[in-house]
Parts: C-alpha cells; sequence; structure tokens
C-alpha cells in the first residue's frame, strides 16, 4: 500500500513553515530513553530551487516534520549538512537533542541549604523532589532562559501526578551541566522513568486549521504497554503473510554483569561508592562478573546506590539485544506500536533456528527507511522485559 510522505520545514523558535521540500534516501529512528536521528537528501532542481532549500534546511535553526498520511511520525532538528552530487545531505536529531546544547547556568537542587534562594524553579533555585515534578524544573528553567524557548511544551509534566518516589539531587552552576544528561541520569536510576518528546497535530476545531504539538513526557512506571497480552502485538516469521521479514538474535556475554560498582563524587577514600549484586544470577551458577560506572557528579548516597541498582538490572540483561526487519504493512502494522510496547516475537523453525523460537520482548528502537519508490523498510531493535 502506497503511503504519502510530507515533510515540513519550520523555523525553530517560531515554527513558522519555511518550505515543503521533498526528500531521498530518507531514514529516521525512535529511541525509546535516547535520540532518535534522521539522514536524508535535499534534491536540487527546478521544483525545489524556487524554494530556497538552503534558507529552509539552515542547520541548528530549522526543525523538521515528518508526516506519514496525516500523522506526525518523526519531528526533531536539522544539525548539520554536507554537499553531495544533486542536492544536499541533512542529518537531523529528535527535540531531546536540543537539550544536550542547554546548560544548567546557576545552581539547582532539591536540599535548600545549597542554594541562596528558596524559591521553587523558574524563579528560583529550588527544584520539585517528586522524579516527574524535577524533570519539569529542568525543563522548565531550560525555557524561561532568554531566546531558550523553542515551543516545547512542559505543563503537561506539571499537570499529571507524582511518581511518589522523590529523588536528591544537586545541579552546581559553575560546573555547567547539561539538562539533557540529568533527565538521562534521573531515568537511568532505580524504580526511574522513560521519557522523550512527542509531537502531533491538533485536531481541527472552531474553523481553526490543525497545529502542531511538541511536548515533553515522562511515563512512570514505564511507557508502552507491558505485556503481549496487553499490546496484542505478534511478529511472525511464519504463515501465508508473515510479518517478520529477517532477523538477528545475537546471543552476547561479554556485557553482563552480575556485580557492579558505581562510583560518583569525591576523590581518593571519600569518593561516594555503591555496589549491587545480582544474587539470584549467582545462585543459578553465574560467575562473579563485575562492572564499574562512574558518575562524577552524583553526591548524595541514596541517588547513588539507585543508580547502582539500576545498572546492575540493564547489566544482567545485556545479553538479549535482537533485531528484526519487519514488513510495514503486514499486521502488526506501522503505527500499532511505539517504543517502549512489549511484543511477542515468533520465529518459524528454519535452518538458523531449527526448533523455532518465541519470547516476549519490549520494542527499544524503530528505525524507518523509505525508498525512492515509496515502499517503506522498518528495522526494530529490541530488549529483555
Amino acid at each position: 500500500m502506497p503511503h504519502t510522505y510530507t515533510y515540513l520545514f519550520c523555523d525553530l523558535r517560531t515554527d513558522t513553515v519555511l518550505a515543503e521540500l521533498p526528500l531521498r534516501e530518507v531514514k529516521f529512528s525512535t529511541e525509546l530513553n535516547g535520540i532518535g536521528a534522521l539522514s536524508a537528501m535535499v534534491p536540487y532542481n527546478a521544483d525545489t530551487i524556487p524554494l530556497d532549500p538552503d534558507i529552509a534546511t539552515r542547520q541548528a535553526r530549522t526543525a523538521l516534520y515528518v508526516d506519514r498520511d496525516g500523522v506526525i511520525v518523526w519531528a526533531g532538528i536539522v544539525w548539520t549538512r554536507d554537499l553531495v552530487p544533486g542536492g544536499k545531505a541533512i542529518q537531523a536529531a529528535d527535540f531531546m537533542s536540543y537539550y544536550q546544547h542547554r546548560t544548567v547556568r546557576t545552581t539547582l537542587a532539591t536540599d535548600p541549604t545549597l542554594i541562596t534562594n528558596s524559591a521553587y524553579v523558574p524563579d528560583g533555585q529550588l527544584l520539585y523532589p517528586d522524579q516527574r515534578y524535577l524533570v519539569w524544573s529542568l525543563l522548565r528553567y531550560a525555557n524561561v532562559q532568554p531566546y531558550g524557548d523553542i515551543g516545547i511544551s512542559v505543563g503537561y509534566l506539571a499537570s499529571e501526578p507524582g511518581t511518589g518516589i522523590n529523588r536528591m539531587a544537586s545541579y552546581f552552576g559553575y560546573e555547567r551541566p547539561l539538562v539533557y544528561d540529568a533527565v538521562a541520569a534521573l531515568a537511568a536510576s532505580d524504580d526511574g522513568f522513560d521519557f522523550g518528546i512527542e509531537t502531533y497535530w491538533t485536531q481541527p476545531a472552531n474553523n481553526d486549521p490543525p497545529a502542531r504539538v511538541k511536548r515533553a513526557r515522562v511515563w512512570y512506571p514505564r511507557r508502552g504497554r507491558q505485556s503481549a497480552a496487553e499490546s496484542g502485538l505478534v511478529f511472525s516469521s511464519g504463515g501465508p503473510e508473515p510479518s517478520i521479514l529477517d532477523y538477528d538474535w545475537p546471543e552476547n556475554g561479554t556485557e553482563v554483569a552480575t556485580d557492579v560498582t558505581a562510583l560518583g563524587g569525591g576523590t581518593g577514600e571519600a569518593r561516594l561508592k555503591s555496589s549491587a549484586q545480582a544474587t539470584d544470577m549467582l545462585s543459578a551458577g553465574y560467575p562473579l562478573l563485575e562492572k564499574v560506572t562512574t558518575y562524577t557528579d552524583v553526591l548524595e548516597q541514596p541517588r547513588l546506590d539507585g543508580t547502582a541498582r539500576a545498572d546492575l538490572a540493564a547489566a544482567s540483561q545485556a545479553d538479549t539485544q535482537p533485531s528484526f526487519d519487519v514488513a510495514a504493512d503486514a499486521d502488526p502494522v506501522v503505527g500499532s506500536y511505539s517504543v517502549g510496547d512489549v511484543a511477542l516475537f515468533v520465529i518459524a523453525p528454519d535452518e538458523r533456528t531449527p526448533a523455532g523460537r518465541q519470547d516476549e520482548l519490549r520494542i527499544l528502537s524503530i528505525e524507518t527507511t523509505i525508498t525512492d519508490s515509496g515502499g517503506e523498510r522498518v528495522a526494530l531493535k529490541c530488549g529483555a522485559v
């Protein structure tokens, strides 16, 4: 089934449409708790040159929205461009990448003894302790700085119920920590959350046309549907209309750890340390496999303890990283699943897997490639539930 893709290039700060341009060699990805990327080529021809593609695609100043059949399926910021025969290659990253370019310039903390202005952010320096509102505090702080608002709405974070998980956190202005790194570190803590920027069209109302919306989200405890029974998603390599076209199910123990030590701030013997051990794996027969992680900006022991437990959970599942090439229009069709969803993956017996295999896996990444003929190829990267 052919699908219609539209590519809107907009001014990053005002969201004013600069041009609608055709793209070739398009590939874009969505990542769970990461930053999705897009690469494409803007052709130079009689149709595009009058639209001034050089102005419409300026790096660090342009937002790009990818619309598929009236649904925004990817959005982000053009960061780099390269000259290529017949046009210009562009590389973009989703809107969360903006916060990789924003820093905390004034000390912010949940502990009022570390700050001079005890009013809550953004009027003061005090951070809300619940992890959802802590993220709101950081993004709100970034948005209210002069010229710092690119239209990412953070109000939805404040309107949702708290997670019930309080964090101790401090970000010292003289260190200029990145806002994105601060959010990602909180998310990766034990009993953390998933995060990202949602983009979509509003519904037309009162004769107003649809408008583009981009808003920050925190999902707690996790994003997506958490079992195959809940999602109803089944990808299969068998049957008359298989949804799995190809797969790779590597088994790699090099990143597995049964004991993790997280190092925090400080020096020498005074440096903060926290260890976590997978006693269930050790009892089941695994040997002691040690890993050390470093977080020099973490100065609170409870936060470091949670980080060590989270690192252990990730390291104990590091050998489950299968990937699948799936058909865009076979059931489950593109758009019926998202990163964070859990699906059942069924491999029919074949020469690589003679006995067949099936497992529930969590979708961590979705990468879409659009061929110049209009076809779609979709690649999924998955992990343990």
